[in-house]
């Protein structure tokens, strides 16, 4: 037989989660569906693949996309890095969305906003310096002293070949005045060291393999100073005037035996508007990290930046150069922190429904509980008045009868011990209408068990 005790509690703990499920299952309802809906006006998470465009493999843009992609993967990213032929492809794989590249490398000043509004900037990365090796079989003064000769300027499609002919044709160097030879360093260098050609244009770090080769050939080849760089640099807003210091190619050798002023554009990274902003800020994060350190022309932290750029700077670059990454990033592992960013939007609907939901839970959960034993007081009051005019003590009897098991199902009904008083109370309150039911009971019935005079 089973215990009553263990009984009376087994039903009074499934009356009670049962009613608890349902207050606080209806409440966490309600909020799961705002969060829901609220959840659809989320940015999605970002993709876990992007497509970079650089340029030869053999150059400066490919390289450092290779350290990019080294630092996405640390963060759990995919950057594939398709190399090109220069920077003005890069513009035509950017606004070919059939392509898949949402980011580029491009050198500053090869074209303008107004030409590709779908383009936004992160910024500045490094300068690329401009360097000009001529034959030792002449003595370059200005630009203009070119004409006549085979210059190699660059290969088609390239920054370098859309700078450089910009710049010579302000000097009066033309195709019809000078045989400009569409050729890369690749080829350049060994037809400038065996005098196939009289110049090479080059846009490379000191420390390329074209600088180092050619400033070491200084026997066959002069490295040309732009001696005019200032005007360069006022008149071209991307330009800027560089100086590389005696010795800065070779200190042993004394590798240029002189000051040289160089002329530089700045390297942009350059990106669709449809980037996801967490993927701009892992590229922001990369860039600092990788150009950061500074080199032979610019100081520690001076790139990246946002001076020089070919398009309008994103919103997620305006914050990070005025404030730095988002305090999240800073402090928690980039995968989480992007995740916890774009879900502060939920808090909106949380915070607003969550405090009308405390406010209103428990007075509900207290109304089911007291619900439970105000059932009761209805069928009483019916009682109560009926047994107010009562004088049958058969009814009395019959009356008393249901009270008893009214009395047992309150005692059996399950509440919290903190609603113990609202039981009682309302067994007090039938234990006075017994009392009046039972002098009636008491009475003998009319015609039975009276004496006889």
């Amino acid at each position: 037989m089973r215990n009553p005790y263990l009984n009376r509690l087994f039903k009074f703990l499934r009356s009670h989660v049962l009613m608890s499920f349902l207050i606080y299952g209806a409440s966490a309802g309600v909020l799961a569906l705002a969060l829901w809906v609220t959840f659809q006006f989320v940015k999605p998470l970002p993709p876990h693949k992007v497509i970079i465009a650089t340029g030869d493999e053999g150059g400066a843009y490919y390289a450092f996309a290779e350290q990019y992609a080294e630092f996405f993967r640390e963060h759990g990213f995919e950057l594939d890095v398709r190399p090109s032929k220069g920077a003005m492809a890069n513009l035509a794989l950017l606004e070919n969305q059939d392509s898949g590249v949402q980011a580029a490398f491009v050198q500053g000043g090869i074209t303008s906003s107004e030409e590709h509004p779908d383009l936004e900037s992160l910024g500045s990365l490094y300068y690329e310096p401009v360097w000009l090796f001529t034959s030792k079989r002449f003595r370059l003064k200005t630009l203009a002293g070119l004409k006549g000769r085979k210059v190699a300027v660059g290969t088609e499609g390239s920054g370098t070949s859309h700078l450089v002919r910009q710049l010579l044709h302000e000097n009066g160097i033309t195709p019809e005045t000078a045989m400009l030879q569409a050729e890369g360093a690749s080829q350049g260098v060994p037809d400038l060291l065996e005098g196939r050609i009289d110049a090479l244009f080059v846009i490379a770090g000191v420390n390329s393999k074209t600088v180092r080769t050619l400033g070491e050939s200084y026997r066959k080849v002069n490295l040309y100073s732009f001696n005019r760089a200032e005007t360069y640099a006022r008149t071209h807003r991307f330009l800027a005037k560089l100086t590389l210091p005696q010795g800065g190619i070779d200190l042993v050798r004394d590798l240029p035996a002189r000051d040289i002023s160089l002329l530089a554009p700045s390297a942009n990274l350059v990106i669709r508007e449809d980037l996801h902003p967490a993927l701009r800020y892992l590229f922001l994060l990369a860039a600092a990290k990788i150009h950061g350190r500074g080199d032979m022309f610019a100081a520690a932290n001076q790139f990246p930046n946002g001076r020089g750029t070919l398009f309008p700077l994103s919103d997620e670059a305006k914050n990070f150069y005025k404030s730095g990454p988002p305090l999240l990033m800073r402090y928690l592992p980039f995968q989480v922190a992007i995740t916890v960013e774009r879900l502060k939007i939920l808090l909106i609907p949380l915070l607003t429904l969550l405090f009308p939901l405390f406010k209103i839970t428990p007075p509900a959960y207290r109304w089911q509980i007291r619900r439970r034993i105000f059932k009761w007081y209805k069928q009483l009051k019916k009682l109560d008045m009926h047994a107010y005019d009562l004088t049958d003590p058969a009814e009395a009897r019959d009356m008393l009868a249901r009270l008893e098991e009214m009395d047992r199902l309150v005692l059996e009904t399950s509440v919290p011990l903190s609603y113990t008083d609202y039981i009682y109370s309302l067994r007090l309150h039938i234990r006075m209408i017994r009392q009046r039911l039972e002098e009636i009971a008491e009475q003998p019935v009319k015609g039975i068990g009276h004496p006889v005079d």
